[in-house]
């Protein structure tokens, strides 16, 4: 391929690119429940599974299991919304950023330093972050009933799906397989993982913030064990807000050291040394293009988009790892060099 042709391709996959953001964010509405479907239906794949070898006829597990994970995130959302309402009824912004003041002006910090922390906590809007966390959790709940309906119909049809997959592959069929299968093990894989972390996490968080005294120990785990699915960003939202609380309503900065450095700790030793061991190799992403992946999906479907970065990712790193015009895009996605696909 010329010179001429190679900078034609180029720009036609970077116009593509972009087409198909604006596509994605322009039908956020309309997609991102059937997206969260088919991961959800992913990850409970195997326990439709052994649910089968069980002798349990296949629509009574779907619906049963379908029912229990709405009923789940239902009861889940409106919990966590009622906390936060709560919590910014009770506390109120402005009381949390009074509260850091007191204690900015009891230190010894130079009042300069003072200034810039406490305009920093005003111009960061810790309301209007809440609210968008709420925004993004009623979207979700809204569209709750589609997302079950959706998984109701890929748990059904879900093997005529991977033949017509594999009837359109065609002579590459053995490829396209083999695609399939890697992506659906590493979706499942990871959040699998990532559940049973956050929950550690969010957990550990909460014996923390409760043997310190910090209020609203449960709303802050509960957030916690949410913003874990969000790399990077989700620990460092997760630890602020249990800081300021700390700070704000009185307590020693000893106090509010400790949650902070508890949050670094069990966030490190869990997300940065335990969850990578026991993932592996099987998300092949390096930690830029994670961080960058965020904020990109963060940019198309606002929350949501931050939450399903890492699996919409690996799955489209894994569909470019299958074609050799495509494999060296997926090399730069990884962590290291590609292995050649099996097959």
């Amino acid at each position: 391929m010329d010179t001429a042709n190679r900078t034609f391709v180029a720009l036609l996959a970077i116009i593509t690119t972009i087409l198909v953001g604006w596509v994605l964010h322009v039908g956020a509405s309309i997609l991102q429940p059937l997206v969260i479907a088919f991961l959800l239906a992913s990850m409970l794949q195997p326990v439709i599974v052994r649910l089968a070898r069980l002798k349990i006829p296949p629509t009574i597990a779907v619906v049963f299991l379908v029912a229990l994970i709405g009923l789940g995130l239902a009861q889940g959302g409106l919990m966590l919304q009622s906390s936060i309402e709560d919590f910014f009824t009770n506390s109120g912004a402005e009381t949390l950023v009074d509260g850091v003041h007191d204690q900015l002006v009891k230190s010894s910090i130079p009042e300069r330093v003072q200034n810039l922390i406490v305009d920093s906590l005003k111009k960061s809007d810790l309301q209007g972050v809440a609210s968008e966390l709420i925004g993004g959790g009623v979207g979700f709940a809204k569209g709750l009933m589609l997302i079950m309906i959706y998984m109701s119909f890929i748990f059904a049809e879900q093997k005529i799906f991977r033949r017509k997959i594999l009837s359109i592959a065609g002579d590459r069929e053995a490829e396209a397989s083999q695609m399939l299968e890697k992506m659906a093990r590493g979706i499942q894989r990871y959040l699998s993982v990532k559940t049973v972390v956050s929950l550690l996490t969010g957990s550990l968080c909460y014996v923390v913030l409760v043997s310190l005294d910090v209020p609203y120990a449960l709303l802050f785990s509960l957030l916690t064990f949410l913003l874990n699915f969000i790399p990077t960003f989700g620990s460092i939202i997760a630890g602020f807000f249990p800081t300021i609380t700390a700070l704000g309503s009185g307590a020693p900065w000893s106090t509010a050291l400790t949650v902070m450095g508890a949050y670094l700790v069990i966030n490190l030793t869990l997300g940065s040394y335990i969850e990578p061991k026991i993932l592996g190799r099987e998300l092949n992403l390096s930690p830029l293009v994670v961080v960058v992946s965020v904020v990109v999906w963060a940019g198309i479907w606002g929350v949501v988009g931050a939450f399903l970065a890492v699996p919409l990712t690996s799955a489209i790193q894994i569909m470019l790892l299958s074609s050799e015009r495509t494999r060296p895009v997926a090399i730069l996605l990884s962590i290291g060099p590609g292995e050649k696909s099996k097959g």
